[in-house]
């Protein structure tokens, strides 16, 4: 009788098992594809819709605020989990659970600005590892949109304004992400360039421009990265909105590019219809439904649309969550490993490498202790207040932010201190931290002037107190710069300019201490030119993640030597753009029929400077160090289809450092206009003092190729290319002239 009851209770163990394995789409050996059609062939026209749409059913912005988690739903009946959906953009944010205290690790504009992609897909490793341990499958970007407008708002949530530095950076990322176990969506595809009028505008924009500058990004994290997500863009492009624009999604991005994976829309208003969106190849309506659900199982019974359509646009996501491990929770990491040492010191690595000295007259820096006996630091970005927005401190604002705990960031004052052993380091705010982007303008609010007006009047105490502070020590730190409450998602930036009375307090305080030094933190063009002449030194720390004090504090004094470029232009003037400010588009499309052309062609960011023969405040690319290198012995070979680069960079200081090679191309004669220079190679490269490397480069065809509109392919044209290297944009120091046939 014991033995009956025992091989009872083994068959009701193994029969579920049993069963299991007679189930296709529950085999783990068998593909995905077979697993996909099983799964796909056992559902109901309702159960496949309910899966192409987000989990928010309320009527706000972005759905049911009750909803903590991003994503799509489960079934139960067949047990399809749900896609857990998450922002690892800067470190994991996990919907709109605040309490998750991940790693602060970067932004695109920090890393990109290290010119580093080892360093990024260590960064993008650790987030995807943080991601699976909080129960996440797939990561809401990265942002590959190009910087096209120094104003942009979500400007520090991009790379660059070329689109080569994006390109290898999007690349670095969807490969980390995904091999680790975190589907990666690439976004806002594409032409999605500013946050005014973001839902309702109609950018114009001609084939060549897309091909050359907006979708290069796109076509490299896909062709490249193997990308299996794809965020479609608010905005429409040539009159058509993106989550409905069958030729970008389908036959661009499917058939032209080989994308295997799934299209889901930005948030809330990206869709703005049923069946178009439905055949063009939009697979999944978020965050809630508005027009899937159950409008498109209308659609299909009153025959608008095909029962296949759908079958399609949820084969191609199953077999995503299938081929990624999602049914059968391939992933796993311990809770342990989110916010741990390792990945702390990964984000310190990105902020000592993220800052770009702009400037270093007499020397200034690295500040040296044995002249520096008392250094006041000033500035309200020195130490947070309670005047800082929210998560909004050292990073931008928006769906890409961090919920970040307050003392994740130390402040660089105290980071200073730590740092200054034989230095006294005497703290004061120097003027009010201003959370308005407008300061003037009719639109303005009561109680916002009454605010503005009141800060104003504190701040001429805080000033005079900081001015009487540099007036008694041997140097000064001056931390000013913007905050996620002026660069944000929803608006673009009103102006270029430092925000309140930060101006007004650089001035006063460099007019009684000429040892003055301005550290600039932001995500994007700050318009220095009112006071540049008036300090020695300046140091633009992006947004860089949690270690910006710390990594500053080494910067400063030397432990570190700086050794970031910049990833976007920095002109004299806002009004050197073409047409000014105008590249905001002003207005709404709906009403005024009004659309954004992009007038300018491929000619953005230096591209268009270079064209203009504009002189830079800062090119692109630039960034001095604490050494000094020296380029010698360029060589170009030609190898079968390439040309490889070789050329000698050798440390000339005293002290070790890094330096970013940059190689452009520029083809001396073209049947149509071409920019004078393109990046098309760079490379990172650490020296010790005295310490030579040679550094090389392979150049493949589509180096030298653009898009013919009259062919409508990319075409290389025999001729003369001068093949440039050099320290950025402006500062060539070496080339060669080579001939294609």
């Amino acid at each position: 009788m014991k033995i009956n009851i025992l091989s009872l209770i083994f068959l009701l163990a193994i029969i579920p098992l049993i069963k299991a394995q007679t189930i296709p789409y529950k085999d783990t050996s068998l593909s995905p594809e077979i697993r996909t059609e099983d799964v796909l062939s056992r559902m109901t026209l309702e159960e496949k819709v309910t899966q192409l749409s987000g989990l928010g059913k309320g009527q706000g912005e972005f759905g049911n605020s009750n909803v903590g988690i991003f994503g799509t739903p489960g079934n139960e009946r067949l047990g399809i989990p749900k896609l857990v959906m998450g922002h690892g953009i800067t470190g994991v944010r996990s919907g709109r659970d605040t309490t998750v205290n991940s790693t602060y690790m970067m932004t695109p504009i920090g890393i990109a600005a290290s010119w580093d992609t080892e360093l990024y897909e260590r960064a993008a490793t650790a987030v995807a590892k943080e991601m699976v341990a909080l129960n996440q499958n797939l990561n809401l970007g990265t942002t590959l949109n190009i910087i096209r407008h120094p104003l942009g708002g979500r400007n520090w949530e991009s790379f660059s304004e070329d689109p080569y530095l994006t390109s290898r950076f999007g690349v670095t990322y969807v490969k980390a992400m995904q091999a680790n176990g975190i589907i990666c969506g690439p976004k806002h595809f594409v032409a999605n360039n500013q946050e005014r009028h973001r839902f309702d505008i109609n950018n114009v924009v001609d084939e060549r421009t897309l091909r050359e500058i907006y979708l290069p990004g796109f076509k490299a994290a896909v062709m490249e990265g193997g990308a299996l997500n794809i965020m479609g863009a608010y905005n429409r492009l040539n009159g058509t909105y993106m989550c409905e624009n069958k030729w970008l999604l389908t036959d661009i991005l499917r058939k032209e590019w080989g994308f295997k994976g799934f299209v889901l829309s930005d948030f809330a208003n990206g869709v703005q219809s049923t069946v178009p969106s439905a055949l063009a190849g939009l697979n999944v309506e978020m965050h809630g439904t508005k027009y899937y659900g159950d409008k498109l199982i209308a659609a299909i019974k009153n025959g608008e649309l095909d029962e296949s359509v759908v079958d399609q646009l949820l084969r191609e996501k199953l077999w995503v969550m299938f081929s990624m491990g999602v049914f059968d929770k391939k992933w796993k990491q311990p809770k342990s490993i989110v916010h741990s040492d390792a990945h702390k010191k990964i984000a310190l690595d990105v902020a000592r490498k993220a800052a770009v000295l702009l400037k270093n007259d007499d020397a200034i820096l690295p500040l040296n202790q044995s002249k520096i006996k008392k250094l006041a630091v000033i500035g309200p970005n020195a130490k947070r207040t309670s005047d800082h927005p929210t998560y909004y401190y050292m990073q931008g604002g928006g769906s890409g932010r961090t919920y970040h705990f307050k003392n994740a960031i130390n402040n660089p004052v105290d980071e200073i201190k730590s740092i200054a052993k034989n230095t006294k380091v005497i703290y004061a705010l120097g003027c009010t931290v201003s959370n308005k982007s407008r300061e003037t303008g009719d639109k303005k609010k009561l109680e916002d002037q009454q605010k503005i007006k009141a800060d104003k009047e504190q701040d001429k105490k805080l000033i005079y107190d900081a001015v009487q502070l540099a007036k008694h020590v041997d140097a000064v730190v001056l931390v000013v710069g913007l905050h996620g409450g002026l660069e944000t998602e929803g608006w673009d930036r009103e102006h270029p300019y430092l925000p309140g009375s930060q101006v007004e307090l650089i001035k006063q305080v460099s007019k009684v201490n000429p040892n003055t030094v301005v550290v600039l933190t932001g995500g994007s063009f700050i318009d220095v030119s009112e006071w540049i002449d008036d300090v020695k030194g300046v140091l633009y720390h992006f947004y860089c993640g949690e270690k910006i004090g710390q990594a500053m504090a080494e910067i400063l004094f030397g432990d570190v030597n700086p050794s970031g470029k910049l990833p976007v232009s920095f002109p004299k003037s806002i009004e050197q753009y073409p047409e000014g400010s105008i590249l905001i588009h002003p207005i709404g499309y709906s009403k005024s029929n009004i659309s954004n052309i992009y007038s300018e062609g491929i000619f953005v960011g230096y591209r268009y400077f270079d064209k203009a023969q504009e002189d830079m405040r800062f090119p692109f690319g630039y960034g001095l160090s604490y050494t000094t290198f020296d380029y010698s012995q360029l060589e170009v070979k030609k190898i079968n289809n390439t040309f490889k680069v070789t050329v000698t960079i050798t440390n000339l200081g005293h002290i070790d450092g890094d330096e970013v090679v940059q190689l452009y191309v520029n083809d001396q004669k073209s049947s149509i206009e071409r920019p004078v220079r393109e990046l098309k190679g760079f490379a990172r490269v650490s020296l010790k003092a005295g310490e030579s490397k040679k550094v090389a480069f392979t150049l493949k065809e589509d180096a030298f190729a653009f898009w013919s509109p009259n062919t409508k392919q990319w075409t290389v044209e025999s001729g003369e290319f001068i093949i440039e290297v050099g320290a950025n944009s402006r500062d060539i120091k070496l080339s060669k002239t080579i001939k294609i046939d």
